[in-house]
């Protein structure tokens, strides 16, 4: 019954507030103020739990007030966003017209009056004539409303702009910016006002799909076995292919993408695999500028930073990312990055999200939570949260050491789906130990105060990066992988990211981690003697509440479970071989002065470089957005083509030219770039086939081309993480504030896993994972990478300016 009733309050209340300690900043340092009982758990994190009658009428009456609040702001902001692109200037222009109308044309007036409904019931005069004008210049407003949400609805679904060159625009793009400018020019958008009119993502014809995975499988294959790939291709297109393609399209009129529940559901939520290493992705800060090494002044900062981006989201006052500044890109991933756990699950995970005003941090093995946003909804200064984290540090050093349970309890989450869902049901379904577990997965993000000095290598090629390791997995128990994401913050002052993967792709994560940063270096900054964040005079005083520590009751069986659990962690991290490298001998600047795409040259690097490792070609994965249309998140780009392969060869040819190879080269690179545009458009092949292979399923239909498809390991999984989505921060005059970016394990057991990021005209960072128990190696890997961008740098500059 008790864990019955914690678990309903818990629904009943989102928020966490810590209303029982009241002590000053000042106190919170005392253990006496830090220690939680089980009866505090339940006070605290349940506000009306072991108060007076009228106690809890008033913080009852209080959150119904801050739930009417919210209501009337979110329909506010619903029918902003139905209303958008208009404004209030052309709601002024719309009775204008209507007045010019009464006075001009007062004919055409009477006989529009005639139409208006009550007309009769208003006195004549200037009485009627002002009605007349209110309701028709309504009527010409929201006429222009549904015409100019209808044209821009049109207009989005339009993306032939993708396939033009930057310095050859055809007059139909030319048109189509021009139009869609002046469509979005009438309005003030907010975060999530572009979302009805992205269109949505199409379903590609079944002979396309067909013929365009033949084409990219052509160069892996011998002749017998592409023979037979195109027999069951064949048979697939003008079999079972054509009843699944009709329940696709079906499903995609009444969803709004027909891959995103699906890819959402049977990649990541069924995924029964351990997510760290194999799903969480870690983001870095700046690789060479640490502000201070100060651990909680860095904390406090970044936290307050991170806040005041949550603000705008909750607001939704964040500006909606524009491609090429003009086409909106879909946000409805934003909705999930605060206050989101992935909730484990035997069959299948759920994600749960609320809407909170604490954290959750983790510190010397024990796990604590604290308000970060006041009882009157201000957020904490960064010297208050200074406060915090200190008062968390001194309890963590002077309490009684954690349990065993308690010190490895997060390697749950580091452990396989079913054991973590089955822990959770049988050892943390009632009492002290449900409430702390709910006080963390409600929390808005996690805090890991990492005991840590992970410092760069000196040789970025040959040495492993600890910082990226560390991101990566910790300690393999110092991380808990369900939060939406864990900000780390060492020792020495330096700070990362380690995130769950299902909520949200990396762009959106980078985002929110690229403005944070963006607004702690133009902030008031760190003191220059104590590196403790600078006292800033404030409009308003916050009321502090102490951290509270977090208990826990666990059986000797449990702890068993987790020591288990730990241990499968270790050899998950044993396992793992990670180089992050900075390549700095020339970057996009050089490329694009070659008029070639960066991201094209840059993976026929990585084909050259893995065909010089493993002397021959693979099944290659990259990462692209289709975030053009309304909740898209992501297609497969496959680099390895018949020109890849060509170009490949050339450079391994002592007798080929550098001409020829730079041609091949850069046939390779435009065939890259078209099929990149292609599933940016909605015309790529993984997803579709996906869910064809899902329908299939779902029908009970058999398929051998699906099943073929799809027991192909990706040897070569790589992506790009975008730089510069904010225009806070500038570039060109601090490049070495710049972030490394961030990277993910090898998503075959024998392959790799490669992210890069182009931060500079001069620099290009890659994180490179392999597993120490296969053939592929990071180390080795990442010498070939570097000497492939070398020696492609040779082919290009040795020819003259203009073939080059």
């Amino acid at each position: 019954r008790e864990g019955s009733s914690l678990a309903a309050m818990a629904e009943a209340r989102s928020a966490v507030s810590l209303e029982t300690l009241e002590p000053s900043i000042k106190r919170t340092s005392t253990r006496q103020y830090i220690m939680l009982t089980q009866d505090m758990i339940q006070t605290s994190i349940f506000p009306s739990a072991g108060k007076s009658r009228s106690q809890v009428v008033w913080y009852s009456a209080r959150a119904v007030y801050r739930a009417a609040v919210d209501r009337v702001l979110s329909i506010k902001g619903a029918v902003s966003d139905l209303l958008f692109p208009t404004s209030e200037l052309s709601f002024a222009a719309s009775m204008v017209t209507a007045g010019a109308i009464e006075h001009y044309l007062p004919n055409v007036a009477s006989r529009i009056g005639a139409h208006i409904p009550f007309t009769p019931l208003v006195p004549e005069g200037v009485s009627r004539i002002s009605f007349r004008v209110v309701v028709t210049g309504t009527a010409i407003w929201l006429g222009g409303v549904v015409v100019s949400r209808t044209c821009l609805r049109l207009m989005l679904g339009y993306k032939g702009y993708l396939y033009d060159s930057p310095k050859q625009v055809s007059w139909k793009t030319r048109c189509f910016f021009l139009i869609v400018r002046l469509l979005l020019g009438f309005g003030s958008p907010r975060t999530y006002s572009y979302q009805g009119f992205l269109p949505s993502l199409p379903v590609p014809s079944l002979s396309e799909t067909c013929q365009k995975y033949l084409d990219s499988v052509r160069p892996l294959l011998d002749d017998v076995e592409y023979d037979r790939m195109e027999r069951l291709a064949e048979e697939f297109r003008t079999g079972v292919g054509k009843k699944l393609q009709l329940c696709l399209q079906l499903k995609s009129l009444f969803t709004n993408n027909y891959v995103t529940d699906w890819w959402l559901r049977f990649v990541y939520l069924r995924g029964r695999a351990p997510i760290m290493i194999n799903s969480n992705y870690y983001c870095m800060d700046s690789y060479e500028w640490t502000p201070t090494n100060k651990q909680v002044a860095r904390a406090a900062n970044l936290v307050n930073c991170i806040m005041h981006y949550k603000l705008l989201l909750d607001k939704e006052r964040l500006q909606p990312l524009m491609f090429s500044n003009t086409v909106p890109l879909c946000m409805a991933q934003y909705r999930r990055t605060f206050g989101t756990t992935r909730i484990p699950g035997v069959e299948e995970d759920s994600l749960m999200t609320v809407n909170s005003r604490h954290i959750a941090v983790m510190c010397g093995g024990h796990f604590y939570i604290f308000n970060v946003i006041d009882d009157n909804g201000r957020i904490l200064l960064p010297r208050d949260l200074e406060g915090q984290f200190q008062a968390i540090l001194q309890d963590a050093k002077v309490c009684d050491e954690p349990s065993l349970s308690e010190k490895h309890l997060a390697s749950m989450t580091a452990t396989d789906r079913v054991s973590w869902a089955r822990f959770r049901e049988t050892h943390m379904a009632e009492g002290v130990t449900r409430a702390s577990l709910d006080a963390i997965e409600r929390a808005l993000f996690m805090v890991v105060l990492d005991e840590s000095h992970p410092e760069k290598p000196r040789d970025s090629v040959n040495e492993t990066n600890e910082v990226a390791l560390s991101l990566l997995h910790g300690n393999g128990c110092n991380r808990w992988f369900d939060k939406s994401f864990n900000m780390v913050v060492f020792a020495n002052g330096k700070v990362g990211f380690n995130c769950e993967h299902s909520w949200a792709d990396a762009p959106v994560a980078a985002h929110l981690f690229e403005y944070s940063f963006a607004l702690e270096f133009n902030g008031p900054g760190y003191d220059d003697v104590t590196g403790m964040n600078k006292a800033v005079p404030s409009k308003y005083k916050t009321h502090v509440k102490a951290p509270l520590r977090l208990r826990w009751n666990f059986s000797a069986e449990a702890e068993t479970e987790v020591l288990n659990a730990y241990k499968s962690a270790q050899e998950q991290i044993s396992d793992l071989v990670l180089r992050v490298v900075k390549h700095d001998a020339y970057s996009k600047g050089f490329i694009k002065k070659c008029k070639l795409s960066p991201d094209g040259y840059i993976q026929m690097a990585l084909q050259l470089a893995y065909y010089r490792d493993a002397g021959r070609f693979t099944q290659t994965y990259e990462s692209s957005m289709t975030r053009l249309f309304r909740d898209g998140r992501t297609e497969t780009v496959r680099p390895v083509t018949m020109e890849s392969v060509e170009f490949v060869r050339a450079m391994e040819d002592p007798s080929a030219s550098n001409q020829k190879k730079a041609s091949l080269l850069r046939k390779a690179v435009e065939r890259h770039v078209n099929t990149y545009r292609d599933a940016m458009c909605g015309r790529g092949i993984d997803r579709h086939l996906f869910c064809l292979y899902i329908m299939a399923i779902a029908l009970g239909s058999s398929s051998p081309f699906l099943k073929e498809i799809h027991s192909v390991p990706w040897r070569l999984s790589t992506s790009q993480t975008p730089a510069q989505q904010t225009t806070l921060f500038d570039v060109t005059n601090n490049p070495n504030k710049l972030s490394g970016g961030g990277g993910f394990g090898p998503v075959a057991d024998d392959g790799y896993g490669v992210s890069y990021i182009i931060v500079s005209d001069e620099v290009i960072f890659f994180h490179i994972t392999s597993k120490k128990t296969s053939v592929a190696n990071a180390g080795a890997f990442a010498k070939k990478l570097v000497e492939a961008l070398s020696d492609m740098r040779i082919v290009v500059s040795s020819l003259d300016a203009r073939s080059a």
